[in-house]
């Protein structure tokens, strides 16, 4: 188990939120229609089945590993999320 240090401060409280916002998102559409396809959740998220369940998984995953690969899931989750928000500005 890795001791208390940032990379599992950040495991836990991002892994924490994004299992929060993806579970609240089913609130407001749960649909797996298409990935395109987003409905806007108080006028600040964007939501649909697909993206509620990637929040919700990757979130767990935070939750789960917090304790002993921390630094690899903040790196991992940092470099994925980045890649995503580089692909969907293209």
């Amino acid at each position: 188990m890795e001791p208390p240090g940032p990379a599992r401060l950040f495991a836990t409280a991002v892994g924490a939120t994004l299992f929060a916002y993806g579970l609240v998102g089913f609130f407001f559409d749960a649909s797996f229609a298409r990935p395109e396809d987003l409905r806007d959740a108080l006028g600040l998220l964007s939501v649909n089945g697909w993206a509620n369940s990637f929040h919700a998984l990757t979130g767990a995953l935070g939750l789960l590993v917090a304790g002993f690969a921390s630094r690899r899931y903040a790196f991992s989750l940092s470099a994925a999320y980045a890649a995503i928000a580089a692909f969907g500005s293209i």
